[in-house]
Parts: structure tokens; sequence; C-alpha cells
């Protein structure tokens, strides 16, 4: 009877680590709070530049880049860490005057603890940006693709709610399990 309910807490206690592993891994992926142009956003013209603030300080490693559909990349290429933000927690990127269309806005940000999160999201610009679904483009084939599970605003995906609502479940079980085999 001991054994049992020693099993019972150890498989508690794994399923309440594997619980909040899950939950920590999903946080840890919702540092970027805002963005402008916001994604999906339908602009008039070309903007001037992009930026994105976060909610961790970032190492000067971190990267922002745009890309038009073609996966060439069309910013000027001084994307990265904006200095005079004095908290180090936002990337800016100057742009050139767009055409019209919907481009990607691709963002690295490395965090002072060493950890990386990519994540990535969509702008329009004039009339063709307006009528396009959001995208996201391959850079490495340099051709446009379906968005996957992952969230194109560096969110977490649904699948990783899904684990941890699993893990709840199990760990709600076993603790009924435990009571009853405790009475």
């Amino acid at each position: 009877m001991r054994t049992t309910r020693k099993l019972s807490l150890f498989f508690l206690l794994l399923a309440g680590l594997a619980v909040t592993a899950v939950t920590a891994a999903a946080h840890g992926e919702e540092i970027l709070l805002k963005s402008e142009p916001a994604d999906g956003a339908a602009l008039p013209e070309s903007p001037a530049q992009v930026t994105t603030w976060f909610s961790d300080e970032l190492a000067a490693t971190s990267t922002l880049k745009v890309y038009n559909l073609a996966g060439k990349q069309v910013d000027n290429g001084d994307g990265g860490v904006d200095l005079n933000d004095p908290d180090h927690a936002s990337m800016i990127v100057s742009l050139p005057p767009l055409d019209e269309g919907v481009y990607l806005v691709q963002w690295t940000a490395v965090l002072l603890d060493s950890d990386t999160v990519t994540g990535a999201f969509t702008f329009g610009v004039g009339e063709a940006g307006k009528a396009s679904a959001p995208v996201t483009v391959n850079i490495a084939t340099a051709t446009p693709t379906a968005p996957e599970s992952a969230s194109a605003s560096g969110r977490p995906a649904p699948a990783i709610w899904l684990i941890g609502g699993i893990g709840l479940i199990l760990l709600a079980g076993l603790a009924g399990f435990a009571i009853a085999r405790g009475r």
C-alpha cells in the first residue's frame, strides 16, 4: 500500500513538473509585445521603418529584417537593437520606399541569457497589400508558403496549450487516484 502511494505521488510530481515545463516554454516565447506596423496592417503608403518592442532586454546580436514575397531582403540592412531605447528591448530597421504588396518582417531576439526566439509577421502596402491574406515566406528558398502551426507573431502554437491541457488532465487524474487509494 505504501509503495502504491509513493508511486502515485511520484507520478503526480512528475506530471506537475511536465505541466510547469510546458507552461514555461509557452510563456518564454511570448516576448513580442507590439510592432509598428502591426501584424497584418494594410498601410496606404510605405512606412519609413519597422519597429518591434519586446518584453525582455535584447542582446546586440538580435536581428530584424524585411522581405518581399519573392524572399528578397528589402530593408536598408541596418536592423537591430534600438540603441536609443534605454531598456534595449526594441529593434528598428529602416526601409527604402516600398512598392505595393505584402512584406514579411522576420525577427530574431537573442536574450541576455543567450536564449534565442524567432518570429515573423506581415504587413501590406497600398491596394495590393489590402487584398492579400497574411502569408509567410520561406527565406531559404524564397517561395511563399502557408503559415505553419506557430503563430506569425511569435506566440506559442496551439499545440503547446493542448499538451499543457493534457498534462493538467493527467495531473488531476493522478491526484484523484492518490486520494482514492489513501481512503
